[in-house]
């Protein structure tokens, strides 16, 4: 065991860990949001065009 699995934080500061990591997070989705959008795009033309029975369930 190292000494990292027996660390204790306090409730303040798991949640401003918390927060810190949650604001990583949603900074990443929303600079990648409409790169997403685009690659999820290009899926689904993918996908219409293999299977063009697809098209018209969306």
């Amino acid at each position: 065991m190292t000494e990292l699995e027996n660390y204790e934080i306090s409730r303040e500061q798991a949640r401003a860990l918390a927060q810190a990591i949650y604001a990583d997070i949603d900074d990443y989705v929303k600079t990648h949001q409409k790169e997403f959008e685009e690659f999820l795009a290009e899926q689904r033309k993918e996908v219409v065009t293999l299977c063009p029975d697809k098209e018209q369930s969306e």
